[in-house]
């Protein structure tokens, strides 16, 4: 079980996790998350304008921003992920959202996030594609939620190589070993927020490996996929990891007609 922190600006709740992100999000009693995907994939700016504009228009503060989507031309190296990453939260920084003090160990960032390579038909530069911001509800509900894309490495501060479940496997036994550290993640962070697996009402999938014939074994005989699961052919974003996921429960959808001058996709 992960420690779990409330974001009250937001109206959700989160599992702390690296400065870039947190490892996902719960709506708060009162709130209720909603996911608005772009109809092209934004540039990084140019979203965060659009979603600007989209929480101002509803009536919502900049703090209600707790997820968002990225799609990346290819898979950053290790030093590469670390400079994107610090650009990336400037903007969260000037929203009140996330907080840095002197120390760079120690920050708050309450938002989660899945950022993924599609194989084929990817942005010329990272781009986002949707995001998920709270609105105030008058449903009891407390099932909505979002867990951040989670790869098949283990948390810690040595490079990724050291850290990647069957590092450069990726034969049949390779591959499974890497979905079950995963879905035994997606599990602890799903307790954590006080959810199970058949809270789950979309499960997403990331890889560009054969992973069709595993996921019998490793989800669906343990119950993991009663909503099914969606496979984007698509590479996790730090060069060596193989396989991704992430989850979401009763999270409402919209699309947002964005006439951008510059779409990436």
């Amino acid at each position: 079980m992960y420690h779990i922190d409330v974001f009250k600006e937001g109206g959700y709740r989160y599992i702390p996790s690296v400065f870039q992100y947190s490892a996902g999000v719960a709506a708060e009693p009162g709130f209720q998350l909603v996911n608005a995907r772009f109809r092209s994939i934004l540039p990084i700016q140019e979203a965060f304008t659009c979603i600007e504009q989209h929480l101002k228009k509803i009536g919502r503060p900049l703090t209600a921003f707790a997820h968002c989507e990225l799609r990346s031309p290819k898979q950053f190296d290790d030093q590469g992920f670390i400079a994107f990453n610090r650009k990336y939260v400037h903007t969260l920084g000037e929203w009140g959202i996330y907080q840095a003090e002197s120390k760079e160990s120690s920050f708050i960032n309450p938002v989660a996030r899945t950022n993924v390579c599609p194989e084929y038909f990817g942005p010329t530069e990272v781009g986002m594609y949707a995001f998920t911001y709270t609105v105030l509800t008058s449903s009891n509900s407390t099932g909505s939620f979002v867990l951040s894309g989670g790869g098949d490495a283990r948390s810690g501060p040595e490079p990724y190589r050291e850290r990647i479940i069957a590092y450069g496997d990726t034969s049949n036994a390779g591959l499974k070993r890497k979905m079950e550290f995963v879905a035994d993640e997606m599990t602890k962070r799903l307790e954590s927020l006080g959810f199970n697996w058949s809270d789950v009402t979309s499960a997403q999938a990331y890889s560009v490996h054969n992973i069709g014939g595993l996921l019998e074994d490793v989800f669906v005989k343990q119950g993991y996929s009663r909503s099914g699961m969606n496979w984007h052919f698509s590479r996790p974003p730090v060069a060596g990891l193989d396989f991704e996921m992430d989850l979401r429960g009763s999270v409402n959808q919209i699309f947002i007609q964005n006439a951008s001058q510059n779409p990436l996709l």
